[in-house]
């Protein structure tokens, strides 16, 4: 049995206003293309993630709807199809994974600072142990939100805390 030849958009671009996003989200539903509209999503829910105002569980929020709902491939999808989606997911990981290392960078340096400064290292302990348990949870394996790479260097920045 022959396939029809399936032409799938490139990966969204990160960053652009919500028009533009909208704007192609109903570009796809008028052509009919499913797989566009939701790169378009998971565009729109990734830069709306990258908000460098929300707190991270707003961002996390984002990070998983476009995850649960725009990243997920049809019923009986074939193998280019998968890859596809595959690779939308590992947009929304990749985002998801840098802002986190940002903001865990940030509150490093500012414990490293703090140490420096001559707080005691238990004080800064307690509060890293809340404040990475608040990014990470209190996972022992890799949520689906991270890359294995991104977890293992979060887990890193964590371990010289607690």
């Amino acid at each position: 049995m022959l396939e029809a030849a399936t032409e799938f958009p490139p990966m969204p671009e990160i960053g652009h206003p919500e028009s533009y996003y909208a704007k192609l989200c109903k570009q796809a539903e008028r052509q009919g293309n499913p797989h566009l509209r939701e790169a378009a999503k998971v565009g729109q829910y990734v830069t709306l993630a990258m908000d460098p105002s929300l707190e991270w569980e707003q961002k996390l929020r984002y990070f998983k709807h476009a995850l649960n709902r725009h990243c997920v491939p049809p019923p009986f999808a074939d193998d280019k199809t998968w890859k596809f989606y595959r690779d939308l997911a590992d947009v929304v990981r990749d985002a998801c994974g840098r802002e986190a290392m940002r903001i865990c960078s940030a509150e490093d340096d500012l414990y490293a600072a703090r140490l420096e400064m001559g707080q005691e290292r238990e004080k800064i302990e307690a509060e890293a142990e809340v404040f990475f348990t608040r990014i990470m949870g209190n996972f022992n394996e890799c949520p689906e939100w991270f890359s294995h790479d991104d977890w293992e260097q979060l887990k890193v920045l964590r371990d010289q805390w607690i």
